[in-house]
This record gives C-alpha cells, sequence and structure tokens, in this order.
C-alpha cells in the first residue's frame, strides 16, 4: 500500500471527530490539577489508530458487502477502484489496531486494569459497530453507538489517563461530546440515503425518513448547546462554556444549506464543522 493510499483509506477528516473527545477529556484532567502530557499523547495516538483501523475495516466490509461502488458518495473507495486489494485493506486495519494495543498496554502499566477494560469495550463496539453479519451501523442505532464510543469511553478514558481521575462532571460533559460526534453520523447517513435504501440498510434518515431525519440533525446539534448551558447555569461547568455559543451562526448556516438535497454530498464536512467548532470553544471555556 502506497502512503497516498493509506491517507485515502485513513480518512483524515474523521480523526478531527477524534480530537475534540480528546481535548475535552485532556482539559478536564487539567482542571483536577494532575496532567500528564505523555499520557494524553499516548492516549491520542491510541484514538486516532482505532480511527485509523475503523475507517480501513469499514472499507473493507463496505465493500464485501457490496455497499461501494465506482458512484459512491464516500471518501474511501480504494478497494472498489482496485488501488489496493481487500486483504490488503484487512492486513493493515489488523496492523493498526496491534499497534494501537500495544501503546494501551504501556498505559496500563501504568494506570492500572481498568483502562484495558475500557479500551476492550472501545474495540468491541467498533467491531459490533461494522464487523458483524448484522453490523449496528446499518440499523437506526448507529448513531447511539458511536456517542457512547466516542463521548463517555473516550473521554472518559483520557480523563482518567490524563489526571488519574473520572469524575461525575466529566460523565456528564461526555455526553453532549458523544451526541456531538453522533451528528456528523447521522449526517453522513442523510448524504448515503438512497445508496444504503438499495441495499437494504436501516439507518436512522431512512426509517425516519429524509426530511425528519434532517429535522433530528438539527435537534442533536441543538441538544447539545442546550445541554453545555444547563450544565454551565447549574455550576457544574464554568460559565465561560457559554462562548460555544459563537457556534450558532455557523450552525445555522450550515445546517440552512442541508435542507437542499444537492447539497448532501456535503453533508460530512458541513456537520464536522460545527463539531469541531464546538469541541475547540468547550475546551477553551473550560480552562479559561
Amino acid at each position: 500500500m502506497t502512503w497516498n493510499s493509506f491517507l485515502k483509506v485513513s480518512r483524515p477528516p474523521t480523526l478531527m471527530a477524534t480530537v475534540v473527545p480528546l481535548l475535552v477529556g485532556g482539559a478536564l484532567a487539567i482542571k483536577s490539577g494532575h496532567f500528564s502530557v505523555w499520557a494524553w499523547v499516548d492516549i491520542l495516538l491510541i484514538a486516532f489508530l482505532m480511527q485509523i483501523g475503523a475507517n480501513m475495516l469499514n472499507e473493507y466490509f463496505d465493500y464485501t458487502r457490496g455497499l461501494d461502488d465506482e458512484e459512491s458518495l464516500g471518501i474511501g473507495g480504494i478497494i472498489v477502484t482496485g488501488e489496493v486489494p481487500a486483504r490488503t485493506v484487512w492486513l493493515y486495519a489488523l496492523i493498526t489496531y496491534g499497534v494501537a494495543f500495544i501503546l494501551g498496554l504501556i498505559l496500563v502499566a501504568f494506570r492500572g486494569p481498568l483502562l484495558f477494560a475500557m479500551g476492550l469495550v472501545g474495540i468491541l463496539a467498533g467491531f459490533i459497530y461494522t464487523g458483524t453479519s448484522h453490523p449496528v451501523s446499518s440499523t437506526p442505532f448507529g448513531e447511539f453507538l458511536v456517542a457512547i464510543i466516542m463521548g463517555p469511553i473516550e473521554v472518559l478514558s483520557t480523563q482518567f489517563a490524563a489526571g488519574r481521575v473520572m469524575t461525575l462532571q466529566g460523565l456528564l460533559l461526555s455526553i453532549p461530546v458523544g451526541l456531538s460526534v453522533a451528528t456528523i453520523l447521522l449526517a453522513n447517513n442523510l448524504r448515503d440515503c438512497t445508496k444504503d435504501r438499495k441495499h437494504g440498510r436501516r439507518t436512522l434518515p431512512i426509517v425516519l425518513g429524509r426530511k425528519r431525519g434532517y429535522i433530528a440533525l438539527n435537534i442533536l446539534v441543538g441538544l447539545v448547546l442546550l445541554w453545555i448551558t444547563v450544565m454551565a447555569f447549574l455550576r457544574m461547568l464554568p460559565m465561560t462554556v457559554l462562548l460555544v455559543w459563537v457556534v450558532i451562526p455557523v450552525a445555522v448556516k450550515n445546517l440552512a444549506t442541508l435542507r437542499h438535497t444537492e447539497m448532501l454530498p456535503k453533508a460530512v464536512p458541513l456537520a464536522g464543522r460545527i463539531h469541531v467548532l464546538i469541541g475547540i470553544l468547550l475546551t477553551i471555556g473550560l480552562l479559561w
């Protein structure tokens, strides 16, 4: 596999979704008064590698199930175009997970078995999402599972690895973080509605219908901002986290754009931009 092919299948834009839970978890660790830079960098690399491995497995299974073709709107496609054999992508996915596992063992040696258990839950959830004969990614529950993985699991793992604590504040804040990541998947499924319906998938936008799916996307983004706001007014977070309100004009503009079917190919980057901005502003607000 060439470097260019590796970049395509690893899907760098998706890594931005992974950064946000790590930033928030790191900020929570800093606020606790105990922050380990090396542990945060280690778990960041683990999260990146696991996301890349998941992207590779998704590419592999989408191809083997006949979900990908040359007209697919996704950002992978190196197998279906003949650029890289499916077996090679599968092998690289295993290698990527293997390296992540080794880095995880280093953390476990210093932080104990709790991180190992949380890592296994994350790997198992990732496999259930895309690797079984009836993957959750083909059901209306894909967004829920992603919210759990990228919310509580990643945020709390990061807080514990870097700060040696897990708090109720971290758990409650991890929920809107996970929901924010889920908006990207929902946008992706909105984009792929037509293709997914042809292949018998029952994603959330297919079950709800495209119009209601779009409404659900708007509600989800609003819920993320509302959750953070309520936590701030309940004094569970510093009032400076209300800096996330700055994202509202961007969110309104991007979501309004997606009302038009012809703009759906841009759904993922538009939703991703909202997610990243919320994450950056939330992190700044926590540390301010």
